[in-house]
């Protein structure tokens, strides 16, 4: 194993091969993976190539175990320091994807954000309106049936604007000295807390920018939609970009906890308010045919009709 002192920033990077191509935009796409992903990566190099968007993925040895706990303790496989990389490489705004997702349709976002002094965007779980959640379900489904009923998984109904709790499969950064110095104390978080996970270490990082951080004070971030971290379970978005997988129900990742007592959010600045909801969140939804149904006495029972279209 080699071994990288956790104080350096950037570490030296290099992969065992690199995918690239597509056309010209302000920004690059850039991902990492090990060979157990190469079809998700070619997956993904083909819809950047379908919307001409220049990518770049490198195919790497491991990966840091701050982005997968079966990972390894190198710090050059973060997500900071692959980032950093591009940013330092090509000079340019990098959009970081997780490799497992794919582009949809054309991310017109990211060229807005690449042609204004944004440093930084991320969706954002705490300064979203609604982001209930929905896992499928089997009801006497017919084989080979998949993904038809969904229920209510959760959601989040405290709200901060200034606060992160981010979902980090979508990343965009400027080449600037703020998002540089954001990607550098993020690293060194990750270094700081072994068997935590990368969204966590970000959210740390963000939310103790404290008030005599200049950071703070520079630091210029925007809030993606849900359409460009779309996970499955948010069946009522279109993506543009997505995650086809349902994620896994829990992480198998260490708890952040600071032994100076600084916290990864401060749930005594969010404020819980009501949401309006889009569907009750003790219905099944039937995706197929449009409805609405409650189960009674075993039974599921058709309440009403919605005319809201699904992306399953």
């Amino acid at each position: 194993m080699v071994m990288t002192d956790p104080a350096s920033f950037p570490l030296p990077f290099t992969s065992i091969r690199t995918i690239s191509g597509g056309g010209e935009k302000p920004f690059l796409v850039g991902a990492i993976f090990t060979a157990g992903y190469a079809d998700k990566a070619k997956r993904l190099a083909a819809s950047c190539g379908r919307f001409l968007l220049p990518y770049e993925l490198h195919e790497v040895p491991t990966v840091h175990r701050s982005m997968s706990t079966k990972g390894s303790d190198d710090l050059r496989f973060t997500k900071a320091n692959f980032i950093h990389y591009l940013l330092r490489t090509h000079k340019k705004p990098v959009l970081y994807l997780d490799v497992d997702c794919e582009f949809i349709a054309e991310p017109h976002l990211i060229t807005e954000l690449a042609q204004t002094r944004c440093d930084f965007a991320i969706y954002n779980w705490l300064a979203d309106d609604y982001a209930d959640r929905f896992c499928p379900i089997n009801i006497d489904d017919p084989p080979g049936t998949t993904y038809r009923y969904f229920r209510y998984a959760g959601s989040r109904d405290l709200y901060s604007a200034t606060q992160l709790m981010g979902a980090g499969l979508t990343q965009f950064f400027r080449n600037s000295r703020a998002a540089r110095a954001l990607l550098s104390r993020w690293h060194r978080t990750v270094a700081a807390f072994p068997g935590c996970g990368d969204d966590n270490c970000l959210n740390y990082t963000y939310n103790n920018l404290g008030n005599r951080n200049w950071l703070r004070w520079i630091l210029k971030s925007r809030w993606l939609p849900k359409a460009y971290a779309r996970c499955m379970f948010w069946i009522y978005v279109e993506p543009v970009i997505n995650h086809s997988e349902m994620p896994s129900a829990g992480s198998n990742f260490a708890l952040l906890q600071d032994p100076r007592g600084r916290k990864e959010v401060y749930w005594s600045m969010t404020e819980k308010r009501e949401v309006a909801l889009m569907f009750p969140r003790d219905c099944i939804i039937d995706t197929q045919e449009g409805l609405i149904c409650k189960l009674v006495d075993g039974n599921l029972v058709p309440i009403e009709k919605t005319s809201h279209r699904f992306w399953v």
